[in-house]
Parts: structure tokens; C-alpha cells; sequence
């Protein structure tokens, strides 16, 4: 069974950018359009390499995600790279930071994003 990763994002096109990334380096996708659908997703399903969060989602905010992520035993050491538009860190004010969990902006650039995923998955070819 190919490694997978959960991207979790209200907008189409940066999952669609997250997407090409993903399977660039061979990952199996599988996508929720907010963060009630992720948390639903990682309720059933723990078997993913990544998880791909955008800070901004409706009915459940990517931080929100994450914080439940890091709390459940099953869940807490799958690495994280949260996705945000936001140039700077002011919203990430009592997020859990830890060596598992990224910030990448997504108007970085796809070079910038794959790298991001090559690191989390502590994959050699990330410089």
C-alpha cells in the first residue's frame, strides 16, 4: 500500500497544488474540504505518512485540527505541515509547535511546498 497524506483545505485550487506535490513524490491522496471532514477522515482512518492543514477552513480551523492531532495517541507522531496564506506568524499564538509540525505559506511556490513535504518526511532531497 503506497504512503498517504491527508490535505485538508477549503480551497480546490491549493488542493489541487498540494496534490501535485503529493504525488510528485509518490503519496496517495486523500483530500476533506474542511476541518469537521478531517477530523472525521483521522476519526476512522489513521494510516497517513502527512497531513497537509490550512489554518483557515470553516467549521473547524486547521489549528483546531492540529491540536487534536497532537492529543491522540494514535495520531500524535504523524508529521504536519500547516498551510497558510497568511505572510505572518501572529495567528500561531498557542499552536503546539514540536519537530513534527511545519508552516509553509502556500503562495510560496510548489519548489518551496515540495521541499516541505520531502523534510516532513524526512526524505533525502530536501535542500
Amino acid at each position: 500500500m503506497p504512503d498517504r497524506v491527508l490535505i485538508a483545505d477549503d480551497d480546490r485550487d491549493a488542493r489541487v497544488l498540494w496534490t501535485a506535490v503529493a504525488e510528485a513524490e509518490s503519496l496517495e491522496v486523500v483530500e476533506a474540504e474542511d476541518g469537521r471532514q478531517a477530523l472525521e477522515i483521522l476519526d476512522n482512518d489513521t494510516n497517513f505518512k502527512l497531513i497537509i492543514l490550512d489554518v483557515m477552513m470553516p467549521y473547524v480551523e486547521g489549528y483546531e485540527v492540529l491540536k487534536h492531532i497532537r492529543t491522540v495517541e494514535r495520531l500524535k507522531e504523524i508529521p504536519v505541515i500547516v498551510s497558510t496564506a497568511d505572510r505572518t506568524t501572529r495567528g500561531l499564538t498557542g499552536i503546539p509547535i514540536d519537530d513534527k509540525t511545519s508552516f509553509i505559506n502556500k503562495a510560496s511556490g510548489l519548489d518551496n511546498m515540495r521541499r516541505g513535504v520531502v523534510q516532513a518526511l524526512g526524505r533525502q532531497g530536501a535542500s
